[in-house]
């Protein structure tokens, strides 16, 4: 990899990063791309990069690890504020940056960059970090090459142990009731079933189950990344939600579902 990549990079505490040729990636959204600003058949290069967000938190809580500091949204949006002008500079391409909704495959991209391995949860499990990782992308004209990419390179995705612990640890799979993780986010009331399965695993939003039954994610690395570190709610509930500022409030991964979807969740846990 190029130094002026890896520094850019490094000066964000983000360690983990790699970049596939276009070609190799399956590509799902042309018109995500093209909203980038960028034309789709002249993109030549994606970049994958890992975002860690674990932080050990010494109590058992009500809100998925993913969600306990702000939105990662706000993260990545001042990332690439920062970052796409350091990169045209620097390259003197076009480049595009993307979370969450992405043009492209990510977890198959980052798995064959060389980023992790890909787990039988469909999630991205990083050697250092486990799959307690956002991943991002920046797409570019640029031509592999600008970024040290062996042109003799195999781009085969890697995969897990398969040893089966997360399948058998998800609430789908045990109690046959639909993803824990979506029925917390459902709007309106719940089926009285529902309402006893949030009951029973205690959640207030999302799940985090086949993450922590996961022998790869033992022992890993905290984040480093202080937009993780703080502002943390590990345990939320009505008092706390109730006090929360808009403004506050809006930066919060569960806010999307409004107050109501989270308030009724935390009545149920009561």
């Amino acid at each position: 990899m190029c130094k002026q990549l890896k520094n850019i990079f490094l000066n964000e505490k983000i360690e983990y990063f790699s970049a596939i040729p276009i070609n190799e990636c399956n590509v799902r959204r042309t018109d995500v791309i093209e909203r980038a600003g960028l034309d789709p058949s002249k993109v030549k290069t994606a970049i994958l990069f890992l975002v860690p967000y674990y932080v050990e938190d010494n109590t058992i809580g009500n809100i998925s690890l993913y969600a306990r500091s702000y939105d990662y949204h706000y993260y990545m949006d001042e990332l690439f504020e920062r970052i796409i002008p350091e990169l045209n500079s620097a390259f003197n391409v076009k480049f595009a940056g993307f979370a969450d909704k992405s043009p492209i495959e990510e977890t198959e991209a980052a798995a064959k960059s060389g980023l992790g391995v890909r787990g039988k949860n469909y999630l991205l499990i990083n050697q250092e970090y486990g799959s307690y990782v956002f991943i991002g992308e920046i797409l570019t004209e640029g031509d592999p090459s600008l970024f040290g990419i062996d042109p003799n390179e195999e781009y085969k995705e890697k995969m897990c142990l398969d040893c089966g612990n997360c399948k058998k640890s998800c609430p789908m799979e045990k109690d046959k009731m639909p993803c824990l993780s979506f029925v917390t986010q459902q709007k309106g009331q719940l089926p009285d079933e529902q309402i006893e399965y949030i009951r029973k695993y205690g959640s207030a939003w999302g799940c985090d189950l086949c993450q922590t039954s996961c022998p790869l994610n033992k022992n890993v690395k905290e984040t480093q990344i202080d937009f993780f570190r703080v502002n943390r709610i590990v345990n939320l509930d009505i008092k706390t939600l109730d006090q929360m500022s808009d403004e506050e409030f809006k930066k919060r991964a569960f806010s999307w579902r409004k107050r109501e979807t989270i308030k009724r969740n935390l009545k149920i846990l009561q």
